[in-house]
C-alpha cells in the first residue's frame, strides 16, 4: 500500500487539508476523534472538512483497536426523493459495502424516522442496499439515539453517516443530527458528504 503525507502550517488547517487531497486524490481522510469532554463536539474547521471533503473522512478514536467485524451504514431513506439525499445514500450504502467486504466483515443498513409520518419504505431499502430483512433497521425516535442504540446493541465496530455540504450561515449551525449522533458513539466513524 502506498502512502503519502504533507507537512504545512495554516490558520484554516481544513482548507490545508482540502488542497492537498485535491492534489493527492486520496481514498480516504482520517481524523483523530476531538475530545469529547469539550462543551462543543467539533470545530467549525472540523465540521468544514467532514462536510466538504470529497474523500471519506474516518473520525478515528485512538482507544479502539480491534478488528472490523460489523459495520452498521446509516441513511435517511425518507429523503430520497431529494436527488442530493438519494445521492448520499447511494455514496453511504456503497463505500460502506466496500469497507465491510475489504475487512470480511458484516454490513448492517439503520434508518431512523422522527414520527409515524416518515416511515421509511423498508422493501426500498432492502432493495437499494441489497441486503436482507435481518440486516435492516428502521425504528421511530430520535435519528442520534436511535443510531447510537443501535450501534451498540449490534457491537458495530464502525458506523457510516452522511453530512451535507451547507453554505453561508448554515455552514455554522450546530446541533445537527450528523453531530449530535457523533457526540453519541464510542466507535470509529466514517462521515461520507
Amino acid at each position: 500500500m502506498k502512502y503519502s503525507f504533507e507537512l504545512c502550517w495554516s490558520n484554516e488547517w481544513q482548507l490545508a487539508v482540502l488542497n492537498s487531497a485535491k492534489r493527492f486524490e486520496p481514498d480516504h481522510i482520517f481524523m483523530p476523534a476531538p475530545n469529547e469532554g469539550k462543551k462543543s463536539f467539533f470545530s467549525n474547521q472540523q465540521w468544514a472538512l467532514l462536510r466538504t471533503a470529497v474523500p471519506p473522512v474516518s473520525i478515528v478514536r485512538s482507544k479502539d483497536t480491534k478488528p472490523r467485524k460489523k459495520m452498521l451504514a446509516a441513511i435517511n431513506i425518507q429523503k430520497h426523493d431529494d436527488p442530493n439525499y438519494a445521492r448520499l445514500n447511494e455514496k453511504i450504502l456503497a463505500k460502506g459495502q466496500e469497507i465491510a467486504e475489504h475487512y470480511g466483515a458484516d454490513f448492517y443498513v439503520v434508518n431512523a424516522y422522527k414520527d409515524s409520518m416518515h416511515f421509511p419504505d423498508r422493501q426500498q431499502i432492502m432493495r437499494i442496499s441489497g441486503l436482507p430483512s435481518e440486516r435492516v433497521h428502521a425504528e421511530e425516535g430520535d435519528p442520534a439515539t436511535v443510531i447510537s442504540r443501535y450501534a451498540k446493541e449490534l457491537g458495530a465496530d464502525t458506523v457510516l453517516i452522511g453530512t451535507m455540504a451547507r453554505q453561508g450561515a448554515s455552514a455554522l449551525m450546530r446541533g445537527n443530527t450528523s453531530e449530535k449522533v457523533l457526540s453519541k458513539l464510542d466507535v470509529d466513524v466514517i462521515a461520507l458528504s
